[in-house]
């Protein structure tokens, strides 16, 4: 087997020569690109998704170690207030999970 140059083999793009003006696509002087440095058409998605199902599992996680902590420490009535946030939490965990399974639209919301 023939020896390949590690940089032309992993980097083809720089054996091209640089862009006439100077100005490279990468915006490293010097260094030559193989695109046109336009931005996509299309925007990327939204994280509110992503940011309320990270929300509602700190809640849940919150919820039940405070309605243990209050349980271990003897006051069965400070443990409802943690346990309710935690059962919304897990309400809602379940429920978006269900309706995106039976919408079949997007990626999926957990894994």
């Amino acid at each position: 087997m023939k020896h390949r140059d590690d940089d032309e083999f992993f980097a083809p793009v720089l054996r091209e020569p640089p862009a006439a003006n100077g100005v490279s696509d990468t915006g490293v002087p010097g260094v030559h690109g193989a695109g046109h440095g336009e931005w996509d058409e299309d925007p990327p998605p939204s994280n509110r998704l992503g940011l309320r199902l990270l929300t509602a599992g700190l809640l849940l996680l919150a919820g039940v170690v405070l309605a243990v902590l209050a349980l271990l420490a003897g006051r069965p009535p400070l443990a409802v207030p943690p346990a309710l946030v935690a059962l919304g939490a897990a309400v809602y965990l379940i429920v978006t999970g269900v309706r995106r399974s039976r919408s079949d639209g997007g990626p999926p919301a957990f894994g």
